[in-house]
This record gives C-alpha cells, structure tokens and sequence, in this order.
C-alpha cells in the first residue's frame, strides 16, 4: 500500500510541476507533438492510399477486342472457354450496339457517332484477372494466351500505374518508418534536456535525499512520471494536429472524388492507433527521463 501511495505522491508531484510553469510545459509538449504528428500524418496518408490502391486493385480488369468478323456464337464459345480458367474472376460481354450506345454517353458527341451508317466498333470482352497486381508474371502469361485466341484482336491493359502506385506505397512505408525512428529519437533527446535541467535545478534536493537513505528509486521517480506525462502531453498535441488536418482536407477531397466519380472518404486515427500514439509517446517520455536521471545520479 506504502508503494502505491509513492507512486500516487509522485504522479501529483509531476502534474503540480507541470502547472508551475505552464508556458515552458506547453512550448515542450507543443515541440513533441509537432515532432509526433509528422509521422502520424504520413501514417494517415499511406493508410488512405492503400485504401485507393485496393480498390484499383479490385476494379482492375483487362479488355479484349474481338476481330470484326466475330459472331455472337463466336462469342458465346469464347465467355464458356475463359469462364472455365482458374486466372479470371469475371467475364463480361459488350456488343457492338451496346458498346456504340456507352461510348455516346460518355464522349458527349452522339449526334456525330449516330450519323454513322456502319457500326465500327466490334464485340468486347471484359476480362477480371485474379490477383493481376500481386502476381504480374502469372498475368502477364493470362495475357498472351489471350492474344493467342483465334477470335481475339487485342488485347487492351493498364496495370504499370498500379505498380507504380505499389512501388510508391512501399516505399513511402520505408520513409515513415524512417522518420518515425529519426523523429522519436528527436523525441528523447528533448525530454532528456528538460529533465536534466529539472535535475540541475533540484540539485541541493536530491543530495539531501542521498544523505538522509533515500534510494535512486525513490529520486528517480517523480521525474520519472514528468517525462512520461510530458510525452503523453505532446502524443495527445499531436493528435489533434492529425485531428485538424483530416478536418481541413476532409471537404476538399470529397470533393475531388466526386469528380471522378468515386465515393472515397479520407480515413483518420482509428482508436487502436491513438492508443499506440498515446502509449509510444509515454514511453519515449519515460525513457528519455530515464536517462538523463540516471545519469545525473551517477555523475554525482
């Protein structure tokens, strides 16, 4: 009980210091949450493109232009052929008719495509690939094969922007974890300064609790819990900035999704990764003061 008491002493001691002096305690906390939140807002934004990748991995499909003198049972022989192959998810027909019709709707110039007295466009086939992204080589093969079919002319793709897409996303996850180590060593070094100037100035203090049987511990401990709070501080700054952020940009690419035609929503900290930011920052805080303690106590 003498224990918990202790400790309960030294988390009010921590929060008593931290409201002495105020603009020093938020200038610290407002320079650790800056520090936090610039891995947290690439944590986001990579969190929001691999949700657009995963769709556009989804939607990915593969179109083929059947010869002109293909025939609906030309067709119909090709869709039972591909349907029966373990690479392709789905398969769709388009006549020429209906192709004419949707290239109308969209190209917005009807009246010149409806004055044609031949239809040129041919039969259509749409093709979705199994994991077509995650494993290029067996698409690739999927692809000449297709070429190969008798009734097939082309064979229409645009797989190398998602790749590149992946290749960027994969990358982007290097420099985040990058800067996330760069970033919470900076994180350390600050709340290892303020803490051994905390020291320096209780100097006379501690040397009279060494004299009189005080324990390291026992020293250690309500700095301790002042590094961990000014880390769980600068975590909960470094939310809101997050916070604020998607709020600002939440409007803007709502916007620019419906432009093209998507309902995509920017996605912010879920609940489990605020308890991660909240718990990571406590514990630089902790570690940080950690050693510049100890290392004030051994100089001595």
């Amino acid at each position: 009980m003498n224990y918990f008491t202790r400790h309960i002493q030294s988390g009010l001691y921590s929060l008593g210091k931290l409201s002495r002096a105020p603009l020093s305690s938020l200038m610290t906390c407002l320079i650790i949450g800056i520090a936090l939140a610039l891995p947290a807002v690439l944590f986001i934004t990579l969190k929001n493109a691999e949700l657009i990748d995963r769709s556009f991995k989804n939607t990915l499909e593969m179109t083929l232009y059947l010869k002109q003198d293909a025939t609906p049972a030309d067709v119909r022989s090709l869709l039972g052929r591909l349907k029966n192959q373990n690479a392709i998810k789905n398969v769709r027909a388009i006549s020429p008719n209906d192709g004419l019709k949707e290239l109308q709707q969209q190209a917005g110039f009807d009246a010149s495509l409806g004055s044609l007295q031949d239809n040129p466009l041919p039969w259509t086939v749409v093709i979705s690939p199994v994991d077509a992204v995650n494993n290029p080589a067996r698409f690739e093969q999927l692809r000449l094969h297709l070429q190969q079919l008798p009734s097939v002319d082309t064979v229409q793709l645009d797989i190398l922007w998602v790749k590149r897409l992946t290749s960027f996303i994969t990358l982007a996850h290097r420099i985040m974890y990058a800067l996330s180590i760069f970033l919470g060593m900076a994180v350390l070094l600050i709340v290892n300064n303020t803490i051994r100037s905390a020291t320096e100035q209780h100097h006379k203090e501690i040397e009279i609790i060494k004299l009189i049987g005080g324990t390291y511990a026992f020293i250690r401990r309500p700095f301790l819990y002042v590094g961990m709070l000014y880390g769980l501080l600068g975590g909960l700054v470094s939310w809101l900035l997050v916070v604020l952020l998607m709020l600002a940009l939440k409007s803007p690419s709502e916007h620019l999704a419906e432009l093209y035609g998507s309902h995509f929503s920017l996605t912010g900290m879920s609940f489990g990764n605020l308890l991660i930011l909240l718990g990571g920052s406590a514990g630089l805080g902790l570690i940080g003061s950690w050693l510049a303690v100890t290392r004030h106590l051994h100089q001595r």
